[in-house]
């Protein structure tokens, strides 16, 4: 079957809809089909135009999406990505995407054993990883020092669900970036929760 490939202006409107998905709360790249509403002579103006129409020749639309996500997703702050970042670094972040969600349940399997490290190091139970009482939850100072991916938080969220808790209990601007960043990533993971509680159950009881 032959992959739909998409006009350089297509793939620039693709990308101004995961900018508003990363940076506005309420849009959702779904619900608009990842397309946003824009001007083609806008486009033609744009000293970066021939980026868009680069990617529209070498690649299938899906491995657009791919591409432009992978962006976003590396990014410290989603919000704060401009085209310039892509250029430079879109591909190099696009195969460590790939890399990545071929080898998911390795990697969870990974970060979860290196949890478990830091539970018995710190004599701590399960549970206290998901507190916050007045800073951040041992769980979520793993993500942050880079011990587990943010992969895994996710998936650690679609199946325990402690995100919103976390929302009530902190409030400082890095947390809110990375709750936003979470919630925004989640929908593009298609993912089977049951397999990966089995792989908590196996770490952890």
């Amino acid at each position: 079957m032959q992959l739909r490939m998409m006009h350089g202006f297509d793939v620039y409107r693709t990308y101004l809809a995961f900018k508003q998905h990363f940076a506005n709360p309420k849009f959702d790249f779904f619900q608009y089909d990842g397309k946003v509403r824009a001007k083609e002579s806008t486009y033609h103006d744009r000293k970066d135009f021939y980026f868009f129409e680069t990617l529209a020749r070498k690649h299938s639309d899906q491995e657009i999406k791919e591409f432009l996500l992978a962006s976003f997703i590396s990014a410290d702050d989603p919000a704060k990505v401009w085209i310039g970042d892509i250029q430079r670094n879109g591909k190099a972040n696009w195969v460590v995407w790939q890399k990545l969600q071929e080898s998911l349940t390795y990697v969870v399997k990974q970060d979860l054993n290196r949890v478990a490290q830091y539970m018995e190091a710190q004599a701590c139970s399960f549970n206290n990883l998901f507190e916050a009482v007045g800073t951040h939850p041992p769980l979520l100072r793993l993500f942050i020092k880079r011990s587990i991916t943010l992969e895994t938080l996710v998936i650690l969220d679609m199946t325990l669900g402690f995100i919103n808790q976390w929302d009530k209990d902190m409030h400082d601007p890095l947390w809110t970036s990375i709750s936003m960043k979470i919630k925004k990533y989640k929908p593009f993971l298609s993912l089977n929760t049951k397999r990966y509680k089995e792989i908590l159950k196996e770490t952890f009881l």
